[in-house]
């Protein structure tokens, strides 16, 4: 009988060590998603072992063995739904408790309340008996089919999954179903009690879990690596959608480029927390190229969607979510239009010229034919001198940004185009200071370009307004007015439309850096009427409100 109680005692101090280990090592960490269901389980079973462990001595530590041994219900009754909890977490289905998971746990508390309640007032021995019998077959059976499920989907998703190894499935069942199953099959006369036995074994295969296996993950640890190193590493934006397009999740380089934290946007339709993507289409697969709003300013973005899907076991389930990646494709399409445009100078415009030259070539002598020349090889000293002209500033815009006053910027270029063209008549309308972070070379050269372009193309003499403001958003703003014609519907179309084909090439080269530098400034362009002569040239530059400065004495023209 002693070396019974000796052996029993020895195995229970053993399994308390191990568990109480097993508890410690999860519970100092709970970063990993499921580590606080797996440290509530091994912590469950570890009171359930302590509690054993006080049930061998009568009277030990002032607890009676008989009050420890029904205490033992508590573990017994609570185990198999935080086991549930911890399954439903590992295969993917949210980790941590519900509402409704948290139902669960007051349905199991239900039996125990009742059984409590059968002792108040005087009952019979008889209705203690069929009471406590009806009650107890109700726990039973709710264990039952709670540790039934969560075993059935465990072992589904370890079988089903390719990077879960089967081992660790038969460890972790295993160390749960341990002090029930060996529980009830050793009887009181084997040497240990067949409960203390089944809590050594869990203790060991727990041990033997969280050493070599991933079972702290929210789903296999290769998922779990790919969800908080890869995809939040990734320099491309990531967000998680619904099968409405309301956020479930993204990475950092999404609240970096749309301005918010995950947390804050989790539920709110996509198109309400991402400018610009109005009527995106999310179908499986989808590549598009759309431009959005961001905190560097409007930028294009290449997007491709897919399917979350539940699992991998082929089953024909509705994908659960979808991913949606952007990544900024501004530099590359502002550089595949760069070199398009340039090189269609090149084929087109400098070819074409050429031939006119080599064509009045013989007729030097004539007065018309040598006018043509000089007027074709004008044209073609300008176009290439633009070109040139426009492939350095875009070439400069590749450094870091510096704070530029597009105020002082607007005089300069004012100043100048009185000098290259003294019959205009020029005016600068701006605040003292305006500023904002940006590559003055590109602002400059974006504003000389719109300014001679008004210049030559207004009625005689040609007026041109230049005026410098900031919206009632406080969005800089530059508008420069003419009293020209208008520029051509078509034309404005090719600028709007950011695209260069071999049959519309009509535009200009300083037009076209004017679209060149608007897409890298981040800005926006936009053509206004201005009654039936004229056009106003509307550019929006994005908001910096850390670089952004104005001085309070107002606007002054000149």
């Amino acid at each position: 009988m002693l070396l019974s109680l000796g052996l029993s005692v020895a195995v229970d101090v053993v399994a308390v060590g191990l568990l109480t280990w097993v508890t410690w090592q999860t519970a100092k960490d709970r970063s990993p998603p499921n580590a606080v269901p797996f440290a509530l389980m091994s912590g469950s079973l570890l009171l359930w072992a302590l509690l054993s462990l006080i049930s061998e001595f009568p009277n030990a530590w002032g607890v009676g063995s008989n009050l420890a041994a029904i205490a033992q219900v508590v573990p017994v009754v609570f185990l198999p739904a935080i086991w549930l909890v911890y399954v439903l977490g590992y295969i993917g289905r949210e980790t941590g408790f519900t509402s409704l998971r948290g139902a669960l746990f007051v349905l199991l508390a239900l039996p125990l309340i009742g059984a409590a309640a059968t002792f108040e007032g005087d009952p019979t021995r008889e209705e203690i008996r069929r009471s406590l019998a009806s009650l107890v077959g109700t726990e039973l059976f709710l264990l039952f089919i709670i540790y039934v499920y969560a075993a059935f989907l465990f072992l589904r998703y370890g079988w089903n999954h390719r990077r879960v190894s089967r081992t660790q499935v038969g460890i972790q069942l295993g160390a749960i179903s341990a002090p029930y199953v060996i529980g009830g099959w050793l009887d009181g006369s084997s040497i240990i009690d067949g409960v203390t036995g089944g809590l050594l074994v869990s203790g060991v295969l727990l041990t033997v879990a969280i050493q070599r296996y991933p079972v702290l993950t929210g789903f296999p640890k290769a998922d779990y690596v790919a969800r908080s190193r890869v995809v939040e590493s990734l320099q491309e934006a990531v967000v998680v959608v619904d099968w409405e397009a309301n956020i479930l999740d993204a990475n950092v380089t999404a609240e970096g480029l749309f301005g918010w934290t995950t947390r804050n946007v989790i539920g709110t339709p996509l198109d309400a927390a991402v400018d610009g993507f109005d009527g995106g289409d999310l179908s499986a697969g989808t590549t598009e190229v759309v431009s959005l709003q961001t905190t560097k300013g409007r930028r294009q973005f290449q997007y491709t969607v897919s399917d979350v899907e539940r699992d991998t076991s082929g089953s024909d389930e509705e994908p659960v979510a979808r991913t949606i990646v952007f990544r900024d494709v501004t530099d590359q399409r502002t550089r595949e239009q760069r070199l398009s445009v340039l090189n269609r100078v090149l084929r087109h415009n400098a070819r074409n010229k050429l031939d006119v030259i080599l064509a009045h070539a013989d007729h030097i002598e004539d007065d018309t034919h040598r006018a043509a020349i000089q007027n074709s090889a004008s044209e073609l000293a300008s176009v290439s001198r633009k070109a040139r002209e426009a492939e350095a500033v875009m070439t400069d815009s590749v450094s870091a940004p510096s704070t530029v006053d597009i105020a002082a910027v607007a005089h300069e270029v004012a100043a100048t185009a009185r000098d290259d063209y003294p019959d205009s008549s020029i005016s600068v309308t701006a605040p003292e200071r305006l500023q904002l972070t940006s590559y003055r070379t590109v602002v400059r050269r974006l504003m000389t370009e719109l300014v001679e372009n008004a210049i030559v193309h207004s009625d005689d003499p040609a007026r041109v307004d230049i005026e410098v403001e900031t919206t009632a958003d406080d969005i800089p703003q530059l508008r420069i007015a003419d009293n020209g014609p208008g520029i051509p519907d078509r034309e404005r179309d090719l600028l709007t439309e950011s695209s260069e084909t071999q049959l519309e090439h009509g535009l200009g080269v300083g037009l076209w850096f004017v679209n060149w530098a608007v897409s890298q400034l981040g800005a926006e362009l936009e053509f206004q009427s201005t009654g039936t002569t004229g056009t106003t040239v509307v550019v929006r530059f994005y908001r910096n409100r850390e670089s952004m400065s104005q001085d309070s004495d107002g606007s002054h023209s000149r």
